[in-house]
């Protein structure tokens, strides 16, 4: 990809990928889209609260902040619980982080849950999608290199010196010069 440090946000919900270049302002709210509730980063699905949270960048290094709505956020495996007497804190975000808004306390990658990684790499919006029929093992080459992925789970990301594979179970979405072998 690019030596140059790019602040995105990989979303994918219901099968639909976007990305959002971070870097183009200081706040993204992220949310479910309702009568006067219309979010940077909307999200569709009812599990996610209209003001579901934000991400910020202070002093340069980006952050997210959960607003502790009934659903939750998870955050690398990990719920996003409130700070003292309720407030905010701020979750400081690394290349490769992975939210998941809407599933509750758990990690689950589902129909009603809407995933997300940040990442300092820069990526098209020339994703390809492809059905996985992944029996055991998932393999992703990028021509150079072969990545096999015994028994993968939902929301894996297996990264390649020219590509990019996001598994999502029944389907993958893949980046550059990655592809199934």
């Amino acid at each position: 990809m690019n030596g140059k440090v790019f602040n995105n946000l990989i979303v994918i919900e219901n099968g639909k990928l976007n990305t959002y270049l971070l870097d183009n302002r200081d706040i993204w709210e992220v949310g479910r889209i309702s009568g006067d509730s219309r979010p940077d980063i909307p999200c569709h699905l009812g599990t996610v609260s209209r003001k579901h949270g934000r991400f910020e960048s202070m002093d340069g290094i980006w952050f997210y902040l959960d607003n502790n709505g009934k659903n939750g956020t998870v955050y690398n495996n990990r719920h996003i619980a409130p700070g003292r007497n309720g407030r905010i804190k701020p979750v400081m975000l690394s290349d490769g982080d992975v939210l998941i808004f809407g599933g509750g306390e758990q990690a689950a990658i589902n129909s009603k849950t809407v995933w997300a990684m940040f990442s300092t790499r820069y990526y098209s919006s020339n994703w390809s999608v492809v059905e996985t029929k992944c029996e055991g093992a998932l393999i992703i080459t990028d021509g150079s290199h072969v990545t096999r992925c015994e028994n993968p789970v939902k929301g894996m990301v297996i990264e390649q010196e020219h590509g990019l594979a996001i598994y999502m179970g029944d389907i993958t979405y893949l980046l550059g010069d990655a592809r199934i072998a």
